[in-house]
């Protein structure tokens, strides 16, 4: 009797790469103004921001605090550049078809790759032990659970307005405004609408509104307590200004 040898596997079915978004075409030029606060505007087809290279990086690699970067060169967190970046038309359509938080991570991506191009960056992931903010329930009766099958936010100062979003997402944002990694353990799951309003840092004593740490245990029965641990953080291999355009 001869053996049947067996039937060969059907071959493996290859997952589709994801697609390398990148913007069409972005100008660099150091910003030379005279007392200009850095800003940051986002539009449907690209960016303009003016700051130095540091917090290009921070928004890139999705880091909270300066702590969080290691390696940079002293000019890179004082100089000041412009950069305004646009997408072409096909990739504002791509985009626009992905959830809120995938379209943020492609554009991180896209400066991420504008960065390693214009400031020939190049950065590597460690961690650190660094202060962060542990967020605790306090009372999850003041959380209203989401019946909305999409998602979205929206941020002022002073003012966060989420419908459908998870607990991760405000740690994230809440990083963004208490300027420490948030850690989430409230072991809340599923999706949530609020509105949070708060004094920001800064704000005019007359301001009514309470702080972030008030305004988070009053209208939402969360709380941030602060502790340290490990932290992602960004290790800066190599960096040089730009040419002119």
């Amino acid at each position: 009797m001869h053996s049947q040898a067996p039937a060969a596997a059907p071959p493996t079915a290859q997952a589709a790469p994801t697609p390398q978004y990148e913007y069409a075409v972005a100008t660099v030029k150091p910003d030379k103004s005279e007392g200009v606060q850095s800003y940051w505007r986002n539009t449907i087809d690209g960016f303009s921001a003016i700051t130095p290279p540091i917090g290009f990086i921070m928004s890139a690699y999705d880091v909270h605090t300066p702590d969080q970067i290691v390696g940079l060169p002293a000019w890179a967190g004082s100089e000041a550049f412009a950069i305004e970046a646009k997408m072409d038309g096909d990739t504002v359509a791509a985009l626009a078809k992905l959830q809120p938080q995938e379209q943020w991570q492609q554009r991180q991506k896209m400066l991420q790759a504008l960065l390693a191009d214009r400031f020939a960056l190049k950065v590597h992931r460690t961690t650190k032990e660094l202060p962060i903010y542990v967020l605790t329930v306090v009372d999850a009766g003041k959380l209203k659970k989401s019946v909305s099958e999409t998602g979205g936010s929206s941020s002022y100062s002073g003012k966060f307005t989420a419908r459908g979003i998870s607990i991760d997402s405000l740690a994230m944002n809440l990083s963004n405004t208490v300027g420490r990694t948030v850690v989430n353990q409230t072991g809340l799951a599923g999706a949530y609408d609020f509105t949070l309003e708060w004094a920001p840092e800064g704000a005019d004593a007359s301001d009514p509104r309470p702080s972030i740490f008030t305004a988070l245990e009053e209208q939402m029965g969360l709380k941030l307590k602060p502790a340290k641990g490990p932290v992602d953080a960004i290790v800066v291999d190599a960096i040089k200004r730009p040419s002119q355009n």
